[in-house]
């Protein structure tokens, strides 16, 4: 949500290349690693005391493809003249001499899970296979077309799949036991594929791409569909990507210098390190505490990752409720590592929700002296330093740090809306105009957020409570906030999901449905269309697609309900609206056809009651004109609204004892008698025949032009609150 300050400083680096270094590769036991760089040699390290065990020499060119194997006894090479070498996984001494495995540089390897296998790609266009006991190859290697140059293989974890990068040509998946290929996956418009990554589990697949789309996509292995739209951030090539041992986390290395640290469960962003030069490659070390990164200065760089496998695991069960846990875990990583801001940030956000507010803000003040101290020391990018800060009062906080921060002000909005939760409506928006006063140029959007929520949240308060003017002018100013012009706002601010159980993903749909009831609610059915015109013009697809599928259900559209505010929507019609500038010239809307309840009483509404047929009248047998009924008697029908716009008013008009509109049962003719006078007609399916609807008793029908009695559930329906079952 804030902008995310850039780490430059990395907790060690590893010397020793002459040259840049382009992989890094990490023994399962934890102590060691091995890299390879373009100045033809590979080095084994000891990643505890940084010290460079074997300098690993027998390439001719630049040493570009490495990987270890998974018992960590084997280490393959490959170079840019198409040569391989293998290693010993302990001492580092050479097994073979190079093997000239391709015509062209050898890019990518990759051991198969039991070792028994390497496969290796090439700018050749071709993936071969190794047998790893006697070093030849396998069979024919899989062949590319012009241009599909391939750049990354990898074996998933099971080791039934192989998935394939090429340049142009996407990411292919093949079974390596046949030779088969399984799926093809496109996506990008312009560039390659660089990298490729699977989860642990093998239910996700990361492909990575180059300078022309510098986005991650993620697959499903069981469908081979994308999921979620790209992962955006990078602005050139995405040389390497990994995955953390736990399944949790993301790193991707690209040519801008920077290395993105992201959250698989929602792929965003949760921290950057920044890099003086391209970063080449990149991975986790073994147990997932380090980030090991390799860059064109010539270093290894090693960051810290435990801290943000920490947040993530809190997030996680901060969103299941368990905020003692959620706290317990940060608190755990702070004695750890006492200096990291976002550490305290977090924390904060956890004390506030539990409505500690003496730690919350305790918490937001160590958070901000560690912001002052990186600014001081030269790495935190802020415009100007603020005052130094004391506990005080929370309004004198919000001038003091008004120029710079921009997570103080959120731990501000994090307490309106606590606020705003324990009832106290006027204190929370008079907080949220004070800091827009104080800082109003610090983070607009996210306070416009909050507030906007909020003011819903009003609005649906005083839509409950029968003041539909005032629900009406709070769903408008929400409305015209502008909020809702990114389809993304519930990614962009998932804190206010994880901390509150907003659904912010609904917001814009919930606001407007609500809104065009508070104008039906108030006899106002010009402006509902409007604001019905309005909405559709401005949701999106999805959101229309929610409405089709909504209205197919007879599910509750007008009034979605938002988590907190109880299971409290309203019945309506789900496509009350569709059509309405059609008839509104019209004596008589046209009904829709609709299955069950809901069109049974739309139908009803619309149907003039007709008397029972008298019985026929009996004569005397003899000679004479066959006996005839006597046709039935025209009862004068009820008066029926001729406009669109009394016919809204008529059905939304309230009785003075109760907030909402009456259901009611509606008087039939028995079926079979009125059928019968009525001769065949076409059947639609979509109607309960009036014979196969066991209603209550038929009403006396001296009693039939009398006004109907209401039926009122309170359990559904009760409560003082509007509803509209059609």
């Amino acid at each position: 949500m804030s902008q995310l300050i850039p780490s430059t400083i990395p907790l060690r680096t590893f010397e020793g290349h002459e040259e840049c270094v382009n992989l890094i590769a990490v023994f399962p036991d934890k102590r060691r690693m091995v890299t390879s760089s373009k100045d033809k040699t590979l080095r084994l390290w000891d990643l505890e005391t940084g010290v460079v065990l074997k300098k690993m020499e027998g390439h001719t060119s630049v040493v570009q493809a490495l990987a270890v194997s998974r018992d960590g006894q084997l280490i393959a090479s490959g170079d840019t003249n198409g040569e391989l070498m293998t290693w010993h996984g302990e001492t580092g001494e050479s097994l073979t001499q190079p093997i000239k495995g391709h015509s062209r540089k050898i890019v990518s390897l990759d051991f198969s899970p039991d070792g028994t296998v390497l496969a290796t790609a090439s700018y050749d266009k071709t993936t071969a296979f190794w047998c790893t006991k006697t070093w030849q190859m396998q069979g024919e290697p899989i062949q590319f077309g012009a241009y599909h140059i391939v750049s990354c293989v990898r074996y998933s974890p099971s080791g039934e799949l192989l998935a394939i990068a090429t340049a142009i040509g996407g990411v292919q998946i093949y079974n390596p036991g046949t030779r088969e290929r399984v799926a093809s996956l496109k996506g990008r418009d312009t560039g390659g594929n660089f990298s490729l990554a699977w989860t642990p589990d093998g239910t996700r697949l990361l492909s990575a791409g180059s300078h022309g789309d510098p986005t991650i996509r993620e697959w499903d292995s069981l469908t081979w569909q994308q999921v979620g739209r790209p992962w955006g951030g990078h602005t050139s090539n995405i040389y390497a990507i990994a995955i953390h041992p736990a399944g949790t986390l993301v790193a991707s290395a690209s040519r801008d210098g920077h290395v993105r640290l992201w959250r698989l469960s929602d792929q965003q962003t949760i921290a950057i390190f920044q890099h003086s030069s391209p970063v080449q490659f990149i991975t986790f070390s073994a147990d997932g505490k380090h980030i090991l990164t390799g860059s064109q200065d010539n270093k290894i760089s090693e960051w810290a990752a435990k801290g943000f496998l920490a947040i993530t695991t809190a997030r996680d069960a901060c969103i299941a409720g368990d905020l003692s846990t959620a706290e317990e875990l940060l608190t755990q990583e702070i004695h750890t590592n006492a200096n990291d801001h976002t550490l305290y940030a977090h924390r904060s956000f956890i004390m506030a929700r539990k409505h500690d507010w003496d730690h919350a803000l305790e918490d937001a003040i160590k958070h901000s002296a560690l912001l002052d101290r990186l600014y001081l020391q030269g790495h935190c990018p802020l415009r100007t330093r603020p005052p130094p800060g004391g506990k005080g009062s929370i309004r004198r906080r919000i001038h003091v740090h008004q120029p710079t921060f921009e997570n103080q002000p959120l731990s501000l909005l994090t307490k309106a809306i606590a606020l705003f939760s324990a009832d106290q409506h006027d204190e929370a928006m008079l907080l949220i105009k004070e800091l827009a006063a104080a800082c109003p140029t610090t983070d607009p959007l996210t306070r416009r957020v909050v507030e906007t929520y909020l003011r819903v949240q009003l609005g649906i308060n005083a839509f409950d409570r029968a003041r539909h003017d005032e629900a009406a002018d709070h769903f408008t100013v929400a409305v015209n906030s502008g909020t809702f012009s990114s389809k993304y706002i519930h990614e962009i601010y998932e804190e206010f999901t994880m901390l509150f159980g907003w659904d912010l993903k609904s917001l814009c749909l919930t606001t407007h449905q609500k809104r065009c009831q508070a104008f039906l609610s108030l006899g106002k059915p010009d402006e509902a269309l409007e604001a019905h015109k309005f909405m559709m013009d401005t949701i999106d697809d999805s959101a229309k697609d929610r409405c089709s599928a909504l209205a197919e259900q007879n599910d509750r559209i007008l009034g979605a309900e938002i988590p907190g505010q109880g299971q409290d929507g309203y019945d309506t019609d789900p496509n009350f609206f569709h059509g309405m500038h059609q008839h509104s010239q019209i004596s008589r809307p046209r009904p829709q056809p609709r299955p069950g309840r809901v069109k049974r009483l739309r139908l009803a509404m619309k149907r003039t009651p007709r008397s029972t047929p008298p019985p026929a009248t009996a004569s005397a047998p003899g000679p004479g004109p066959a006996p005839t009924h006597a046709p039935p008697t025209t009862t004068p029908p009820a008066t029926v609204p001729t406009t669109i716009t009394a016919w809204l008013g008529n059905l939304f008009t309230r009785p003075h004892h109760h907030a909402a509109p009456p259901i009611v049962d509606v008087p039939f003719a028995q079926g079979k008698e009125r059928n019968a006078i009525d001769g065949p007609k076409d059947v639609d399916d979509g109607l309960i025949r009036d014979e196969d609807y066991h209603g209550p008793p038929t009403p006396d029908p001296n009693l039939q032009q009398q006004a109907v009695a209401v039926q009122v559930d309170p359990g559904e329906h009760g409560g003082g609150r509007s509803c509209c079952c059609c």
